[in-house]
This record gives structure tokens, sequence and C-alpha cells, in this order.
């Protein structure tokens, strides 16, 4: 949903600013969970985004880093990288209407992150193009 309707839907909500902003700046609900969440919108099963995420790494920010989407709750932001203008839009919405706290955290994934997500996208795309030409 566009940012202005996630605010009005939630306007009245106690904890009204869990969400997860896509690149393209639409806003949604973090359900089941954000993590469950990133992984639907990742569009892979989870055992294979699992097997690619290096042991030493933080899911949600490898997530985050993978699906390019912003994971927002009042006081924290986990941002990708190099978030896209319509997300830092959403995001700026979402604070001048008082979504988030005054002093909220802003995250990224460090180079660690970027590099392990480029390498994950290269394995599943090749994947992806063995099994293609198999059946």
């Amino acid at each position: 949903m566009k940012v202005m309707e996630f605010i009005n839907a939630h306007r009245e909500d106690e904890d009204y600013c869990e969400c997860v902003i896509h690149p393209n700046g639409e806003v949604d609900e973090p359900l089941p969970s954000h993590i469950g969440r990133l992984i639907e919108i990742a569009g892979e099963d989870s055992a294979t985004l699992n097997g690619q995420m290096e042991k030493n790494m933080e899911p949600l920010f490898w997530m985050v880093e993978y699906t390019r989407c912003m994971s927002v709750w009042q006081t924290r932001v986990v941002a990708p990288s190099h978030p896209d203008q319509e997300q830092q839009d959403a995001l700026e919405m979402l604070y001048d209407a008082a979504f988030l706290a005054p002093k909220y955290l802003y995250e990224t994934p460090d180079a660690a992150y970027v590099e392990s997500v480029r390498k994950a996208r290269e394995v599943i795309a090749e994947k992806k193009r063995r099994k293609a030409e198999t059946e």
C-alpha cells in the first residue's frame, strides 16, 4: 500500500510503525514477522536463502540487503546499503507523521553483507538457469 494509506490505517494503533518499505516506496505489514515477510518478498524458500547466508551474519541484515527492503520499527530502521529515493521519501513521511521516535536508530548492512548477498544472487540465479535447462 502507499505510505499515506499505511499512515491512515494505523494512526490510532498503539505500536503503529512496524512495517516493511519496498524499494518502490510501497509499505506493508511485516507478517508473520519481519524476516518471514522478507523471505516471502525474496521469492525463494527459506532453505535456499539460509544455505547462502554466512553463519556469522544476522539474518535480518542479510535479508534486508537481499530484498532491498527496509525493516521499520518505531525506534529502529534497518535499511539496505543503498536505499532507493522512494524508500527514503516513505521513511520521511512516516517520521513526519510521528510514526518514528525522534532519535530512532538507523542501521545498514556493512560491506561483508553486500558481498555475501551478491554471491548468493549469482549462485541462486545459476541454480535456476541449470534447472530450467534440464526441464
